[in-house]
């Protein structure tokens, strides 16, 4: 992995480049919920590290010279011949996999269509066994 190369923050949000001020906060309050060393279940300097990445992340591109600066760099990096921004190498690809964990809490609508199968389930099994029951 190239050392040289500047942090893409759009990565480290998991946002598009495009990204506008509402789509970085709610990015930024996501990860941070996620990653904040007091509520994670991540190891204290895995998740202070991810954390003080993401806060470098959104305090640069909310800022629109920030954010014109770093956009700039990733250009030159991307024109000095290093590779294209959007095509990570094997190693850079793992190290983007490893901030998506696959584990996250439910939302409210999830639990609420978890139960409604539940019930579901649990209805068709009753109905099934007085079918049974009246036909020995």
């Amino acid at each position: 992995m190239d050392h040289h190369r500047p942090p893409d923050y759009y990565r480290v949000l998991q946002v598009p480049p495009h990204a506008d001020g509402a789509t970085l906060r709610q990015a930024f309050l996501r990860l941070c919920k996620h990653h904040h060393p007091d509520t994670t279940s991540l190891p204290k300097a895995v998740a202070s590290e991810r954390f003080l990445m993401i806060k470098a992340a959104y305090a640069t591109l909310q800022d629109p010279a920030a954010r014109h600066r770093h956009d700039t760099l990733l250009q030159q990096h991307s024109a000095a011949g290093t590779g294209p921004v959007a095509a990570p190498g094997p190693q850079e690809k793992v190290l983007q996999e490893q901030w998506v964990s696959p584990y996250r809490p439910l939302s409210g609508g999830e639990w609420l269509a978890l139960m409604l199968l539940v019930g579901a389930l649990l209805f068709c099994g009753v109905l099934i066994s007085l079918v049974a029951l009246q036909h020995p």
